[in-house]
């Protein structure tokens, strides 16, 4: 690869948090809503589907990086179109806890309105 400078270095670092937030966020997202199903399975089954994806993905970085590179784009897509959905399905779940153990969840308090001078 060679010797890009500090400004390559920064961005390089810059630029894999953000992916890793992004799929920590994306991760965390679906586990919330996955453990509000009473089954065990779903939960398995996002554990060993996360685990081959890596594995999977990890491999084609090696052996196909173009192919990758294209997959991290769709992927990317993906996340976002899919973390408002997420969001709101979070917010729902943590709505409906509140509501259940009879806490009154309040919004921020409205703006006074003022008087116009004259």
């Amino acid at each position: 690869v060679g010797d890009g400078g500090p400004a390559v270095e920064i961005a390089a670092g810059l630029l894999g948090g953000a992916l890793a937030t992004t799929a920590h966020a994306a991760k965390a997202g679906t586990r919330v809503l996955i453990n509000t199903s009473p089954e065990p399975f779903t939960n398995w089954a996002a554990s060993i589907t996360e685990d081959l994806g890596v594995f999977g993905g990890l491999l084609l970085a090696l052996t196909h990086p173009l192919v990758f590179l294209g997959l991290l784009g769709l992927f990317l897509l993906l996340v976002i179109w899919l973390l408002p959905k997420l969001w709101r399905g979070i917010k729902r779940v943590f709505r409906l806890l509140l509501r259940l153990f009879g806490v009154r969840a309040e919004g921020p308090a409205p703006r006074a309105r003022e008087a116009p001078d004259r």
